[in-house]
Order: structure tokens, then C-alpha cells, then sequence
């Protein structure tokens, strides 16, 4: 049994035991007029068997498992019975004292037999239905836990597979720049050199956690950006523009990078023809990225990156991605969370 679980049966057993007492103890002032010392006796008794029967209900959870629950009700009330049935026996050796003994007189004796057996099995079972509801309960949490260990492991799949997606073809094409760069300037290749160092970091780096600030992501894209205009020159138009007041707020990781780079795949562009990639910044809770469209026959559109983007923000902010898409152009608006 988890040690949470038992603590709170512990907890439950003695709050409710005192309550659970007073309404067995109840009968013998209402429809009796009995001293009151014998219901202040009676109500211990009571208090010590309804404490009693929490203990051997708890020991039957904690040791021999809930899993069939008619073997749980069964070993309860087999041992309420057994229980009532072994004072019955011992009724007659042990001599209660006088007042008792004058106090039950006022009952007949069918009342002295049978109320008790019905009085502790409607304790026992009081008992059963709030052992239920505890297990029942924790049983959700459990189920809730599980649940959220599943998406956390799902996001960090989705995280594998979107720099699986990202670091072959990526560094490919930028090794070939830099082997480029290299014999034709120098100065431009120690500079692209930094950029893709700082790029590469940050994709190793924001393994830590699965929402980024704003200034962090929108840094790693401005790398991603410089990295591709080295590699396209004039043929990719960039325009961002995002103020201060939203660099504290926060994103899923790879949000902005992986719209850019969606664009930048699945369009045909030229100098004559640029792609304009756009990063703005809507009513200070939410990013716009857009493009004009300018279809790549030979590319072929699964929208994996875009997909997998969206069940990641939908896992940890519960939210999606809004995306417009037209036939001259394409945009995707992020919703920025709160920091913390």
C-alpha cells in the first residue's frame, strides 16, 4: 500500500471513529432513559470497536489487497461477526459492574443480542463505503499521475523527433556553407562558425525543460534566421519585430524555429521571387508567424514539424496552434503563456 494512502486511512480512522461511536451510542439515550455515566460507557465501548473494525479493514487493504472486493467484504463482516459472537461467550465470565447490569435491565433481551450485531455491521459498513470512496480517489489521482508521466514522455518524443527531423538535413546544408564560406571569406565563415556553435548549444541545452522564454526561443530563431541568410542571400526576406514586454513570457520550445523553418521548406523561392517570413507580436499574448506562399512542387508537404508542434502546446499549455492558411499566404498564431 502506498504509505500516502495509509497515512490518510490512519487519519480518516481517527477522526470518524468518535462520530461513527456517537451514532451507535445514540439509541440508548433516545429511546431509553439510561444514567449517563453508562452512555458515556457505552459510547468507549463503541469507540473501541469502531476503531477495532478500522484497523482490521485498513490491515486487510494494507496486507491481503483489495483487488476482489467480495473477499474484503467477506474477511469485514466475517470478522464483525465473530468478533460480536466471542463477547457473547464472554458475556457471561466477565461481570459487568452494577450500573450496567441495572442499566440493561430496561432492555429486553432479544434488544441486548440483536442490536448490537445490526449496530455493528452498519458501523462496519459505514466503514467499507468510506474505505471505497478513499481508494476510489486515490485511485483517479493514480490514474492522473499516470497519465501526465505518459504525456511528459510522449512531449519528450516529440522533442526526439523534432530535432531528429532538424539536425541531419540542417547541418548538412550548413557544413556545406561554412566548407563554402571557408575558401571564398574567411572573416563571414568564423561568424557563421558562432552562429551555428550558439544554435547547436541551445538545441542541446533546452533539453532542461519543455517551455522556453520568449527571448530565449526568439535568440534561437534570430541564429536560425542568420544561419539561413548566409545560405539564401536575398531570396528570404526576414521581418521580426517583438518588443521587450513579452520577452518574460513563455512558449514551447522550437515554436518559433519550426514555423520558420516550415516556411522556408515547403516554398519555392528565388531573388526575384523572395519569401517573406514575418515574426510580429499580437495584442501582447501572442505571436504571428506568416509567409506568402509560393508552392515547392518537389517537396512533399506531410506537415509533420507543424503537427507535431501543435500536439506538444496542446499537451503543455492546452491550447493549439491557430493556423490560416489561404492561397497566397500561410500564418500560424502562438499563444504566449505566462512566466513563472
Amino acid at each position: 500500500m502506498d504509505s500516502a494512502l495509509y497515512k490518510r486511512l490512519i487519519r480518516t480512522a481517527l477522526i470518524s471513529t468518535p462520530i461513527i461511536a456517537l451514532y451507535g451510542a445514540t439509541p440508548f439515550y433516545v429511546f431509553n432513559k439510561v444514567p449517563p455515566f453508562f452512555i458515556l460507557v457505552s459510547g468507549l465501548v463503541i469507540m473501541l470497536n469502531v476503531f477495532i473494525f478500522w484497523c482490521i479493514n485498513i490491515a486487510i487493504i494494507r496486507y491481503a489487497g483489495v483487488e476482489k472486493r467480495w473477499k474484503w467484504y467477506l474477511f469485514s463482516y466475517g470478522f464483525v461477526v465473530t468478533f460480536h459472537g466471542l463477547l457473547i461467550l464472554l458475556r457471561p465470565i466477565l461481570q459487568p459492574p452494577s450500573f450496567i447490569a441495572e442499566a440493561e435491565l430496561s432492555f429486553k433481551r432479544d434488544i441486548l443480542i440483536a442490536y448490537p450485531v445490526f449496530s455493528m455491521l452498519a458501523m462496519n459498513t459505514i466503514i467499507l463505503i468510506i474505505c471505497n470512496s478513499i481508494l476510489a480517489t486515490q485511485k483517479n489521482k493514480s490514474a492522473e499521475i499516470e497519465i501526465q508521466e505518459l504525456k511528459l514522455s510522449n512531449l519528450e518524443a516529440q522533442k526526439q523527433v523534432l530535432l531528429q527531423q532538424l539536425q541531419p538535413h540542417f547541418l548538412f546544408n550548413t557544413l556545406s556553407v561554412l566548407k563554402s564560406l571557408i575558401k571564398e571569406n574567411p572573416d563571414e565563415a568564423e561568424n557563421y562558425s558562432i552562429k551555428l556553435s550558439e544554435f547547436l548549444r541551445y538545441s542541446v541545452e533546452v533539453h532542461k525543460s519543455d517551455l522556453v522564454s520568449v527571448e530565449q526561443e526568439l535568440k534561437f530563431t534570430n541564429d536560425y534566421i542568420d544561419l539561413q541568410k548566409v545560405r539564401f542571400g536575398s531570396s528570404v526576406i526576414f521581418d521580426v519585430n517583438i518588443p521587450y514586454t513579452v520577452y518574460k513570457m513563455q512558449l514551447p520550445a522550437y515554436a518559433l524555429q519550426t514555423l520558420v523553418e516550415n516556411a522556408i521548406k515547403h516554398n519555392a523561392f528565388t531573388e526575384k521571387r523572395p519569401l517573406r517570413i514575418s515574426i510580429h507580436c499580437i495584442d501582447d499574448d501572442a505571436i504571428l508567424v506568416s509567409n506568402n506562399k509560393m508552392f515547392a512542387k518537389a517537396v512533399e508537404t506531410t506537415g509533420t514539424g507543424l503537427k507535431n508542434l501543435n500536439q506538444r502546446y496542446r499537451i503543455i499549455a492546452n491550447k493549439e496552434i491557430e493556423v490560416t492558411d489561404t492561397k497566397d499566404a500561410f500564418s500560424a498564431k502562438v499563444h504566449l503563456l505566462n512566466g513563472h
